[in-house]
């Protein structure tokens, strides 16, 4: 038979995002809501079609220098394109659970495409160096993986933040990050270290007092704590009360501990170079990322973060407006 000829590690039951994934109980679709823009010609010639756009993938970390000296000496670049998927995610994705049928394995086991697929991803897993994050903290950018732009991605050109599935500080059940980012501005903090939550403080710390948006109900903060060790996270989980204490109790629903679902494709598309380095992502109400920055937050960034939120939360603000006018005259 051809399946004998494979390895046995390939024939191994395999978790990933191409299988169908684990839905919530509570998990529902949700409605993206577009800016009351004029299309451009060439989306009104172009057909309707749910077919997506294809992926903007940002070039690997080693095209940037050729060596791993290089790439502690040399400048971070410049992030002038988005990142993202091209997709909007639905509540239920990159959970990590598998809810296949019997006869779904069955026909997955005996599909040789899906087994070389899963043979290429565990070849690039042991390809991957495990003191990589670390041989990239240089003394002067301490893992820096870009330099923030200066402006937003336009709507249209941006991708979509993932969703992710884990815990809060108020409750044991896996909640779905996509209820909490949908219709919001959102300042996301994405980190697997204390490290990186030391260097997310440097964008986020003052923010609330700096930005009306966030008094006003019109921009929030979430905190995702990517743990992926079950070792790490059950330390993690020990120390949920003094998280508990050390946080604001409206901020409790907004720090999420996530532990599975998040792949090394996954990663590459949100530009998650380094587990070692905090990231910050600037979302709008449709999930979409308008603007990211990583490692410790230079004055330019700070401040081009900053703006980025009032733009937001003013464009928020009049088509929330803008639609609530619209369903009362409805």
């Amino acid at each position: 038979m051809l399946v004998s000829r494979l390895p046995v590690c390939a024939l191994r039951p395999c978790v990933s995002r191409q299988y169908p994934l684990f839905l919530h109980r509570h998990a529902r679709p949700v409605r993206y809501l577009s800016t009351p823009a004029e299309p451009t010609p060439s989306e009104k010639a172009a057909p309707s079609s749910s077919s997506p756009r294809p992926l903007t993938r940002l070039p690997p970390i080693d095209h940037v220098a050729t060596s791993e000296k290089e790439l502690r000496s040399s400048k971070p670049p410049q992030l002038i394109r988005p990142i993202g998927l091209p997709n909007p995610p639905q509540p239920g994705e990159n959970s990590g659970v598998d809810s296949r049928s019997w006869q779904q394995r069955r026909d997955d086991f005996v599909d040789y495409d899906k087994h070389l697929d899963k043979r290429r991803r565990m070849t690039n897993e042991m390809a991957t160096p495990y003191f990589r994050d670390f041989s990239r903290m240089s003394k002067q950018f301490k893992g820096k993986s870009w330099i923030a732009p200066p402006l937003l991605f336009k709507a249209d050109k941006s991708l979509f933040f993932p969703n992710l599935v884990g815990r809060t500080l108020n409750t044991s059940e896996r909640l779905n990050t996509t209820h909490t980012l949908f219709g919001n501005v959102s300042v996301v903090g994405v980190f697997s270290s204390v490290w990186a939550e030391n260097q997310i403080k440097s964008f986020m710390d003052g923010l609330e007092a700096e930005v009306p948006a966030f008094e006003e109900g019109w921009a929030q903060r979430v905190d995702i704590n990517i743990e992926e060790n079950w070792l790490k996270a059950a330390i993690i989980k020990m120390f949920i009360p003094r998280l508990q204490a050390r946080m604001p109790l409206e901020q409790h629903d907004r720090y999420f501990i996530v532990t599975k679902g998040v792949s090394l494709e996954l990663r590459h598309d949100m530009g998650l170079w380094n587990g070692r380095v905090g990231y910050v992502y600037l979302i709008d109400w449709n999930c979409r990322i308008r603007w990211a920055g990583s490692g410790n937050a230079e004055p330019e960034e700070r401040a081009a973060l900053v703006k980025g939120i009032k733009k937001l939360a003013d464009e928020w603000k009049q088509l929330k407006g803008h639609v609530e006018i619209e369903t009362a005259e409805e």
